[in-house]
């Protein structure tokens, strides 16, 4: 083949989209205008499914509970080790 090589027509990116992240306790959607802002989303809407409360409640109960015991073995261990001197 000879000469210039034909052009292939390149399809623009769009510019306006939607990403949909969904895990156990939310659907997150995620709107793009990358005319208005590059760098990320424009809106972001959060949807939690049923139960999703109680679970976070629960997780945060957990959560305070283990620092709690963590607190409560460092005492322990910081007795032990004075003791022992």
């Amino acid at each position: 083949m000879r000469g210039r090589p034909k052009e292939i027509p390149i399809e623009p990116k769009p510019t306006k989209f939607i990403r949909i992240y969904e895990d156990e306790l939310t659907v997150e959607t995620w709107k793009f205008d990358l005319k208005k802002f590059d760098k990320g989303p424009i809106e972001v809407d959060i949807k939690y499914k049923a139960g999703a409360e109680k679970t976070l409640k629960l997780r945060a109960k957990e959560a305070k509970q283990e620092k709690k015991i963590a607190r409560q073995m460092k005492k322990i261990n910081e007795k032990r080790a004075s003791k022992n001197k």
